[in-house]
Protein backbone atom coordinates (compact mmCIF):
# COMPACT_ATOMS: atom_id res chain seq x y z
CA UNK A 1 0.00 0.00 0.00
CA UNK A 2 2.88 2.36 0.86
CA UNK A 3 4.47 1.69 -2.53
CA UNK A 4 1.18 2.55 -4.24
CA UNK A 5 0.85 5.73 -2.18
CA UNK A 6 4.43 6.74 -2.99
CA UNK A 7 3.80 6.18 -6.69
CA UNK A 8 0.63 8.30 -6.55
CA UNK A 9 2.53 11.08 -4.75
CA UNK A 10 5.31 11.00 -7.36
CA UNK A 11 2.70 11.12 -10.10
CA UNK A 12 1.04 14.18 -8.56
CA UNK A 13 4.44 15.89 -8.24
CA UNK A 14 5.21 15.31 -11.92
CA UNK A 15 1.79 16.63 -13.00
CA UNK A 16 2.26 19.69 -10.77
CA UNK A 17 5.61 20.29 -12.47
CA UNK A 18 3.99 19.92 -15.90
CA UNK A 19 1.39 22.56 -14.93
CA UNK A 20 4.16 25.12 -14.41
CA UNK A 21 5.52 24.74 -17.96
CA UNK A 22 4.53 27.59 -20.23
CA UNK A 23 5.26 26.10 -23.64
CA UNK A 24 3.07 23.01 -23.44
CA UNK A 25 1.06 22.24 -26.59
CA UNK A 26 -1.88 24.62 -26.66
CA UNK A 27 -5.16 24.81 -28.51
CA UNK A 28 -6.94 27.89 -29.84
CA UNK A 29 -8.77 29.97 -27.26
CA UNK A 30 -11.91 29.51 -29.37
CA UNK A 31 -11.93 25.78 -28.55
CA UNK A 32 -11.75 26.49 -24.82
CA UNK A 33 -14.71 28.85 -25.20
CA UNK A 34 -16.69 26.35 -27.27
CA UNK A 35 -16.06 23.54 -24.78
CA UNK A 36 -17.32 25.79 -21.99
CA UNK A 37 -20.38 26.94 -23.96
CA UNK A 38 -21.40 23.40 -24.88
CA UNK A 39 -21.91 22.67 -21.18
CA UNK A 40 -25.05 24.81 -21.53
CA UNK A 41 -27.76 22.70 -23.26
CA UNK A 42 -29.54 25.91 -24.33
CA UNK A 43 -26.58 27.51 -26.09
CA UNK A 44 -27.60 29.00 -29.44
CA UNK A 45 -26.16 28.62 -32.93
CA UNK A 46 -25.81 32.39 -33.08
CA UNK A 47 -23.59 32.53 -29.96
CA UNK A 48 -21.42 29.62 -31.10
CA UNK A 49 -21.05 31.15 -34.56
CA UNK A 50 -19.95 34.50 -33.07
CA UNK A 51 -17.25 32.83 -30.97
CA UNK A 52 -15.90 30.62 -33.79
CA UNK A 53 -15.80 33.43 -36.36
CA UNK A 54 -13.60 35.54 -34.07
CA UNK A 55 -10.78 33.34 -35.36
CA UNK A 56 -10.87 33.64 -39.15
CA UNK A 57 -7.98 31.21 -39.69
CA UNK A 58 -9.76 28.49 -37.67
CA UNK A 59 -13.03 29.22 -39.47
CA UNK A 60 -11.41 28.74 -42.88
CA UNK A 61 -9.71 25.51 -41.80
CA UNK A 62 -12.95 24.10 -40.35
CA UNK A 63 -14.88 24.78 -43.56
CA UNK A 64 -12.11 23.17 -45.59
CA UNK A 65 -12.16 20.11 -43.32
CA UNK A 66 -15.95 19.65 -43.24
CA UNK A 67 -16.12 19.90 -47.03
CA UNK A 68 -13.32 17.36 -47.50
CA UNK A 69 -13.76 13.67 -48.27
CA UNK A 70 -13.08 13.06 -44.57
CA UNK A 71 -16.63 14.16 -43.75
CA UNK A 72 -18.19 13.01 -47.00
CA UNK A 73 -20.73 15.83 -46.80
CA UNK A 74 -23.17 15.88 -49.71
CA UNK A 75 -23.73 19.61 -49.25
CA UNK A 76 -21.24 22.38 -49.90
CA UNK A 77 -21.03 23.97 -46.45
CA UNK A 78 -20.21 27.65 -46.91
CA UNK A 79 -20.46 29.10 -43.40
CA UNK A 80 -20.23 28.12 -39.75
CA UNK A 81 -23.99 28.45 -39.12
CA UNK A 82 -24.64 25.89 -41.84
CA UNK A 83 -21.96 23.59 -40.41
CA UNK A 84 -23.54 23.81 -36.96
CA UNK A 85 -26.99 22.95 -38.36
CA UNK A 86 -25.88 20.11 -40.66
CA UNK A 87 -23.13 18.57 -38.55
CA UNK A 88 -24.25 19.43 -35.03
CA UNK A 89 -22.51 21.32 -32.22
CA UNK A 90 -20.34 18.47 -30.94
CA UNK A 91 -19.12 17.55 -34.41
CA UNK A 92 -18.08 21.13 -35.15
CA UNK A 93 -16.27 21.18 -31.78
CA UNK A 94 -14.47 17.99 -32.80
CA UNK A 95 -13.56 19.58 -36.14
CA UNK A 96 -11.93 22.50 -34.32
CA UNK A 97 -10.07 20.00 -32.13
CA UNK A 98 -8.88 18.08 -35.20
CA UNK A 99 -7.57 21.26 -36.83
CA UNK A 100 -5.81 22.23 -33.58
CA UNK A 101 -4.13 18.83 -33.21
CA UNK A 102 -2.96 18.92 -36.82
CA UNK A 103 -1.35 22.31 -36.15
CA UNK A 104 0.37 21.00 -32.99
CA UNK A 105 1.98 18.16 -34.93
CA UNK A 106 2.98 20.49 -37.76
CA UNK A 107 4.88 22.81 -35.44
CA UNK A 108 7.07 19.99 -34.09
CA UNK A 109 10.32 19.00 -35.73
CA UNK A 110 12.14 15.69 -35.93
CA UNK A 111 13.44 14.83 -32.48
CA UNK A 112 16.76 13.17 -31.69
CA UNK A 113 15.06 10.11 -30.24
CA UNK A 114 12.16 9.49 -32.60
CA UNK A 115 10.58 10.70 -35.82
CA UNK A 116 7.38 12.60 -35.12
CA UNK A 117 6.09 11.60 -38.56
CA UNK A 118 5.85 8.03 -37.32
CA UNK A 119 3.86 9.19 -34.29
CA UNK A 120 1.61 11.26 -36.56
CA UNK A 121 0.94 8.34 -38.89
CA UNK A 122 0.22 6.05 -35.92
CA UNK A 123 -2.20 8.64 -34.49
CA UNK A 124 -4.00 8.98 -37.83
CA UNK A 125 -4.17 5.17 -38.11
CA UNK A 126 -5.73 4.78 -34.64
CA UNK A 127 -8.13 7.67 -35.29
CA UNK A 128 -9.26 6.21 -38.62
CA UNK A 129 -9.50 2.63 -37.34
CA UNK A 130 -11.49 3.57 -34.24
CA UNK A 131 -13.82 5.74 -36.33
CA UNK A 132 -14.42 2.83 -38.71
CA UNK A 133 -15.14 0.48 -35.79
CA UNK A 134 -17.59 2.98 -34.30
CA UNK A 135 -19.38 3.46 -37.63
CA UNK A 136 -19.81 -0.29 -38.17
CA UNK A 137 -20.67 -1.27 -34.59
CA UNK A 138 -22.45 1.92 -33.45
CA UNK A 139 -20.59 1.52 -30.18
CA UNK A 140 -19.60 5.19 -29.93
CA UNK A 141 -19.58 8.48 -31.81
CA UNK A 142 -17.30 8.08 -34.86
CA UNK A 143 -16.14 11.69 -34.58
CA UNK A 144 -15.38 11.37 -30.85
CA UNK A 145 -13.36 8.28 -31.77
CA UNK A 146 -11.44 10.20 -34.43
CA UNK A 147 -10.50 13.05 -32.06
CA UNK A 148 -9.59 10.72 -29.17
CA UNK A 149 -7.58 8.52 -31.54
CA UNK A 150 -5.76 11.52 -32.96
CA UNK A 151 -4.84 12.71 -29.47
CA UNK A 152 -4.27 9.40 -27.68
CA UNK A 153 -0.44 9.58 -27.77
CA UNK A 154 0.01 13.32 -27.31
CA UNK A 155 1.50 12.58 -23.87
CA UNK A 156 4.59 11.29 -25.69
CA UNK A 157 5.23 14.81 -27.00
CA UNK A 158 5.06 16.16 -23.44
CA UNK A 159 7.41 13.45 -22.20
CA UNK A 160 9.95 13.98 -25.00
CA UNK A 161 10.03 17.75 -24.61
CA UNK A 162 9.68 18.21 -20.84
CA UNK A 163 10.59 14.85 -19.24
CA UNK A 164 13.36 14.00 -21.68
CA UNK A 165 15.50 11.97 -19.26
CA UNK A 166 12.50 9.74 -18.57
CA UNK A 167 11.78 9.46 -22.28
CA UNK A 168 15.34 8.38 -23.15
CA UNK A 169 15.33 5.80 -20.34
CA UNK A 170 12.06 4.35 -21.60
CA UNK A 171 13.32 4.08 -25.19
CA UNK A 172 16.52 2.42 -23.97
CA UNK A 173 14.68 -0.17 -21.87
CA UNK A 174 12.16 -0.75 -24.65
CA UNK A 175 14.96 -1.58 -27.08
CA UNK A 176 17.05 -3.64 -24.64
CA UNK A 177 14.21 -5.84 -23.38
CA UNK A 178 11.93 -5.84 -26.42
CA UNK A 179 9.08 -4.24 -24.48
CA UNK A 180 6.22 -2.07 -25.64
CA UNK A 181 6.59 1.64 -24.84
CA UNK A 182 3.87 1.48 -22.17
CA UNK A 183 5.40 -1.64 -20.54
CA UNK A 184 8.80 0.08 -20.36
CA UNK A 185 7.17 3.18 -18.83
CA UNK A 186 5.34 1.17 -16.20
CA UNK A 187 8.56 -0.65 -15.29
CA UNK A 188 10.57 2.54 -14.86
CA UNK A 189 8.30 5.45 -14.06
CA UNK A 190 5.53 6.53 -11.70
CA UNK A 191 3.62 7.98 -14.67
CA UNK A 192 3.02 7.16 -18.33
CA UNK A 193 2.22 9.04 -21.55
CA UNK A 194 -1.49 8.15 -21.36
CA UNK A 195 -1.86 9.88 -17.97
CA UNK A 196 0.12 12.87 -19.25
CA UNK A 197 -2.08 13.13 -22.33
CA UNK A 198 -5.26 12.87 -20.29
CA UNK A 199 -4.00 15.58 -17.94
CA UNK A 200 -3.22 17.89 -20.86
CA UNK A 201 -6.64 17.57 -22.53
CA UNK A 202 -8.36 17.91 -19.15
CA UNK A 203 -6.61 21.27 -18.82
CA UNK A 204 -7.93 22.08 -22.30
CA UNK A 205 -11.43 21.56 -20.84
CA UNK A 206 -12.22 18.65 -23.11
CA UNK A 207 -15.35 16.66 -22.18
CA UNK A 208 -14.77 13.92 -19.61
CA UNK A 209 -15.50 11.05 -21.99
CA UNK A 210 -12.71 12.19 -24.36
CA UNK A 211 -10.30 12.70 -21.44
CA UNK A 212 -11.01 9.18 -20.16
CA UNK A 213 -10.56 7.61 -23.60
CA UNK A 214 -7.12 9.22 -23.93
CA UNK A 215 -6.04 8.52 -20.35
CA UNK A 216 -7.09 4.86 -20.51
CA UNK A 217 -6.20 3.96 -24.09
CA UNK A 218 -3.93 1.14 -22.89
CA UNK A 219 -6.59 -0.48 -20.73
CA UNK A 220 -10.28 -1.17 -20.43
CA UNK A 221 -11.63 1.20 -17.77
CA UNK A 222 -15.13 0.08 -16.85
CA UNK A 223 -15.52 3.27 -14.83
CA UNK A 224 -14.77 5.52 -17.84
CA UNK A 225 -17.32 8.22 -18.66
CA UNK A 226 -17.94 6.46 -21.99
CA UNK A 227 -16.81 2.86 -21.67
CA UNK A 228 -17.57 2.07 -25.31
CA UNK A 229 -15.52 5.00 -26.61
CA UNK A 230 -12.66 3.84 -24.38
CA UNK A 231 -13.03 0.29 -25.76
CA UNK A 232 -12.88 1.51 -29.39
CA UNK A 233 -9.66 3.50 -28.81
CA UNK A 234 -8.12 0.65 -26.80
CA UNK A 235 -8.91 -1.94 -29.49
CA UNK A 236 -7.91 0.28 -32.43
CA UNK A 237 -4.54 1.08 -30.82
CA UNK A 238 -3.77 -2.61 -30.34
CA UNK A 239 -4.87 -3.54 -33.87
CA UNK A 240 -2.66 -0.82 -35.38
CA UNK A 241 0.32 -1.77 -33.16
CA UNK A 242 -0.03 -5.41 -34.25
CA UNK A 243 -0.56 -4.39 -37.90
CA UNK A 244 -3.98 -6.09 -37.80
CA UNK A 245 -2.48 -9.53 -37.19
CA UNK A 246 -4.23 -12.26 -35.20
CA UNK A 247 -1.96 -11.54 -32.20
CA UNK A 248 -3.72 -8.19 -31.87
CA UNK A 249 -7.11 -9.85 -31.43
CA UNK A 250 -5.68 -12.24 -28.85
CA UNK A 251 -4.28 -9.36 -26.80
CA UNK A 252 -7.59 -7.47 -26.94
CA UNK A 253 -9.64 -10.51 -25.91
CA UNK A 254 -7.52 -10.98 -22.76
CA UNK A 255 -8.85 -7.68 -21.37
CA UNK A 256 -12.04 -7.28 -23.37
CA UNK A 257 -13.80 -10.59 -24.17
CA UNK A 258 -16.80 -8.67 -25.54
CA UNK A 259 -14.61 -7.66 -28.48
CA UNK A 260 -15.48 -10.97 -30.16
CA UNK A 261 -19.06 -9.80 -30.69
CA UNK A 262 -17.77 -6.47 -32.02
CA UNK A 263 -15.59 -8.29 -34.55
CA UNK A 264 -18.60 -10.17 -35.86
CA UNK A 265 -20.17 -6.80 -36.66
CA UNK A 266 -16.99 -5.58 -38.38
CA UNK A 267 -16.74 -8.65 -40.61
CA UNK A 268 -13.62 -10.09 -42.19
CA UNK A 269 -10.69 -7.74 -41.54
CA UNK A 270 -9.05 -8.71 -44.85
CA UNK A 271 -12.01 -7.18 -46.67
CA UNK A 272 -11.72 -3.73 -45.09
CA UNK A 273 -8.08 -3.46 -44.03
CA UNK A 274 -6.79 -2.47 -47.48
CA UNK A 275 -9.30 0.34 -48.00
CA UNK A 276 -8.67 1.54 -44.44
CA UNK A 277 -4.90 1.65 -45.01
CA UNK A 278 -5.52 3.63 -48.19
CA UNK A 279 -7.60 6.14 -46.25
CA UNK A 280 -4.88 6.44 -43.59
CA UNK A 281 -2.27 7.25 -46.26
CA UNK A 282 -4.63 9.75 -47.89
CA UNK A 283 -5.30 11.53 -44.60
CA UNK A 284 -1.59 11.63 -43.69
CA UNK A 285 -0.83 13.35 -47.00
CA UNK A 286 -3.84 15.68 -46.84
CA UNK A 287 -3.10 16.85 -43.29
Amino acid sequence: MNEQSDRAAEQRAILAKIDTIRDLPTIPHVLLEINKMLLDPDVSIKKLKEVIEKDQAITAKILKLVNSSFYGSRSNIVDISQALVILGFAMVRNSIATVAVIDIFRTKQRYDNFDIRDLWKHSIAVATTSRYMAEKSRMASPHDCFVAGLLHDIGKLIMEEHLRDFFVQVLKLQKEEGLSFIAAEDKLLPINHAILGGHLVRNWRFPGHLVDAIEHHHEIAREAADFRLNACIFAANILVNHQFRESGYEEILKDYPEFSSLMSQLGDIAEWRQSLEGEIEQLCQAF
